[in-house]
């Protein structure tokens, strides 16, 4: 007896012993974890976890950003993990900072000194439904965000979401701390869409990084060395010579151009598509880059909601229309096109490029699929029509974005000026070749307007502007949580392999099981009256 309740407390001393050793390594993990900062993020594109862009800013810092979260306490679901997401987040900008960055929340209560604080900081209180008491409510709530750094602040009115906040925060802190911000040019005056009016979506992105400017450029203007980057937008009219010269001495200087051009100008209240002329072509042409005089089509495509009258009734239909391609052709590793799985391009054309040379590089960014083709444009782009590619079509994939680098030709380096146009030449003096510089080239000039936005195409937008200036460290920070992962086209012997699979298959598969437990039972019952006898 004595020596089992020795092996018992001996047992017990082993068990305590355990348990002091086990308490004591958690206190010490919990210690050093308190002065090592280290996450585990097993997401597909690190969702949770800092970019090193966002990293490389705070490292950084000159002086101290201070950010005052405003978030009304007990908030419901959705919003109520809004504010803990937000704390790791700071919690990781800190960690990074070398302390230079400071966080405080803050709950305003019914604190008016407060409330006063957010007005005049630009954070309006929001209006949300809560259930209180079995019924419901109007609450008004602050989520938002405050900046300081030096004598500047900037502000998030309101944290609705966690998607996409990682890029809100680092590029405003990276506008706060910067000296001054590049300047981005956009061409008006010849039909473009209006960057306030047409783009106002895109134009809140871009203004939150750079500062942008309208240019009309008129017989006695040109573009301003200030101008840091130029993008060129769907123009409808002819571009006078000395419009497209300044374009191009632009380019020649060094600088940087994006356009985003169209072939046809597509009236889908007549549903015709008329060819545009307006001397872009043949700039681009001088370049290496060829706008094709086609529209393309594509199976895989985008749907639409259209509305038809019958009779009394209006019905609206979602159906694919092909004249608004969906590329998911990228070309891997590029950094424009970084987090991108599928783009969408209203009433598109096709490219065609040159050959690279030792001068310039050129890369097919993205092409359409190879069920798409190109029609003539006195097909009407109707959608109630049936659009489908005849024996004599020209079947893609075709180029749609490209991109060209390197030492660019004038195309007036030696052109002559006695030709009608060209009368400025006589006193000019045109840069021959230019020093390293790129150029971008989408085939439409649709897809970055209000008409047509979403998000995967907004973010691709912006990828142009932070490339063109070669300002790309947020390229990878945007592009994350814009998924829009469409099926593969499936051939119809595969189409019909899953649809009898699902009507067959599956009744099929559970007559079998049906059938192997009735077997099994029987098995086991003759096995237990064998052993019985």
């Amino acid at each position: 007896m004595k020596m089992a309740n020795k092996e018992k407390l001996k047992a017990r001393s082993s068990s305590g012993v355990f348990v002091l050793i086990f308490l004591g390594i958690m206190v010490l993990v919990n210690v050093m974890s308190v002065q090592i900062f280290g996450r585990l993020d097993l997401t597909e594109n690190n969702e949770f976890s800092l970019s090193d862009a966002s990293k490389a800013i705070m490292k950084n810092l000159d002086d101290q950003v201070l950010a005052k979260a405003y978030f009304t306490q007990d908030l419901p679901a959705p919003y109520n993990q809004n504010a803990a997401f937000l704390k790791d987040l700071f919690e990781e900008y800190q960690a990074y900072a070398g302390g230079k960055f400071r966080f405080e929340f803050i709950d305003p209560g019914e604190d008016e000194q407060i409330k006063m604080e957010l007005s005049m900081s630009g954070i309006p209180p929001v209006q949300i439904q809560v259930l209180e008491n079995d019924e419901f409510k109007v609450k008004q709530v602050a989520m938002g965000i405050v900046f300081y750094y030096a004598d500047k602040k900037e502000s998030i009115p309101v944290v609705k979401s966690t998607s996409g906040l990682e890029y809100e925060i680092t590029s405003l802190i990276r506008k706060l701390t910067s000296d001054k911000l590049k300047t981005v040019g956009f061409l008006q005056g010849h039909g473009e869409p209006s960057l306030q009016q047409n783009m106002s979506e895109a134009s809140k992105m871009i203004q939150k990084n750079y500062a942008t400017r309208d240019l009309i450029l008129g017989e006695n203007d040109s573009i301003p060395d200030d101008i840091d980057t130029l993008v060129i937008i769907s123009p409808k009219e002819k571009l006078s010579e000395k419009a497209l010269y300044e374009i191009d001495q632009f380019i020649m200087k060094g600088k940087t151009a994006a356009f985003l051009v169209d072939r046809y100008d597509v009236d889908l209240q007549q549903f015709n598509a008329k060819p545009l002329d307006t001397g872009i072509e043949e700039l681009l042409k001088n370049y290496g880059i060829t706008l094709n005089s086609e529209l393309v089509l594509d199976v895989q495509n985008k749907r639409i909601n259209v509305a038809t009258q019958q009779g009394m009734m209006q019905i609206r239909n979602i159906i694919n229309y092909p004249y608004i391609p969906v590329i998911t052709d990228f070309k891997e590793g590029s950094t424009l096109l970084s987090g991108m799985e599928a783009l969408s391009f209203p009433f598109m054309s096709s490219l065609q490029v040159a050959a690279s040379t030792p001068k310039i590089e050129y890369e097919i960014l993205a092409q359409t699929s190879p069920r798409s083709w190109a029609a003539p444009a006195t097909e009407s782009p109707n959608p109630m029509q049936r659009h489908v590619p005849t024996e004599t079509s020209k079947m893609g994939p075709f180029p749609v974005i490209v991109s060209a680098s390197g030492n660019f030709t004038s195309r007036y380096a030696s052109a002559d000026s006695s030709k009608e146009g060209l009368e400025f030449l006589e006193n000019a003096n045109p840069i021959p070749e230019s020093t390293e510089s790129r150029i971008l080239v989408v085939a439409d000039g649709n897809f970055m307007q209000d008409d047509f936005l979403d998000g995967p195409n907004l973010v691709f937008f912006v990828n142009i502007i932070d490339w063109l200036c070669q300002d790309e460290s947020l390229i990878s920070i945007r592009g994350r949580g814009v998924t829009d992962r469409p099926l593969e086209p499936l051939e119809n012997w595969e189409k019909n392999v899953i649809k009898y699979f699902n009507l067959l298959g599956i009744p099929l598969l559970l007559i079998a099981y049906g059938f192997l437990r009735f077997a099994l039972r029987r098995a086991r019952k003759s096995g237990l009256a064998a052993g019985n006898r």
